[in-house]
């Protein structure tokens, strides 16, 4: 099983700053994206995450542009949506919408390990899927997107 990956989609304090130092008490291998520019070239670099938790609005786009970004990457990644209240009508959209899952604080570490391993064995059933396909039909092919991260 490789290492767990996760990129936190963030760009204000919030929950996600909470998140990020619990996933990495689970020994969770954290990188932080600030916009959707930055997560696609993370989704479309050598070693794409196998979890992307996001924010609902970002500087340039929301969850479900995540969401499309992730699901037209030539690797599969699983969405969670990061909100800071609980709110189960925005949980049943983001999840119709094709999020793997969401979530709010407090983030409990048992509960927290449970999404994690969800949310890996799902990526990790995709990318398996996707190789005994062979390659993804409507794709985006690897070399397809190059964004440029605004500095």
């Amino acid at each position: 099983m490789p290492q767990i990956s996760a990129v936190l989609l963030h760009d204000l304090p919030g929950p996600l700053g909470e998140l990020k130092a619990a996933l990495e008490r689970q020994s969770v291998k954290t990188q932080v994206a600030r916009t959707c520019q930055e997560a696609l070239y993370l989704l479309v670099g050598p070693d794409p995450p196998l979890l992307i938790f996001t924010d609902s609005q970002l500087p340039d786009g929301t969850w479900s542009d995540v969401v499309r970004m992730a699901c037209q990457a030539p690797t599969p990644t699983s969405v969670i949506v990061v909100s800071r209240l609980v709110d189960v009508s925005f949980y049943l959209d983001t999840l119709e919408r094709g999020a793997f899952d969401f979530i709010a604080p407090p983030f409990e570490p048992m509960e927290l390990a449970h999404i994690v391993q969800c949310g890996v064995d799902h990526t990790l059933a995709l990318r398996g899927a996707e190789a005994h396909a062979g390659s993804r039909a409507g794709t985006l092919p690897a070399g397809a997107l190059r964004p440029s991260i605004r500095t």
